[in-house]
């Protein structure tokens, strides 16, 4: 994977769906993808961000108590 971007992997679609509504709230760029192969999850989406935005989303996310299983 380029070193771009990362992937926010989610447990459920549901937590997905919620991150994609705070990030589009706070005006965050995201991208909703599918997840790839090679990352094990039991949702198939994920949250695409800007390599450069991670520390700030992911920071975003727990003040928020969203949820996610990992950054790829």
């Amino acid at each position: 994977m380029p070193d771009d971007f990362k992937i926010i992997v989610f447990k459920t679609t549901y937590l997905t769906f919620k991150a994609e509504r705070a990030l589009k709230k706070a005006g965050i760029a995201y991208k909703i993808v599918t997840k790839p192969r090679d990352i094990s999850s039991d949702c198939g989406l994920a949250v695409r961000v800007d390599a450069a935005d991670l520390e700030v989303v992911t920071a975003f996310m727990n003040d928020g108590g969203i949820e996610f299983i990992g950054v790829w």
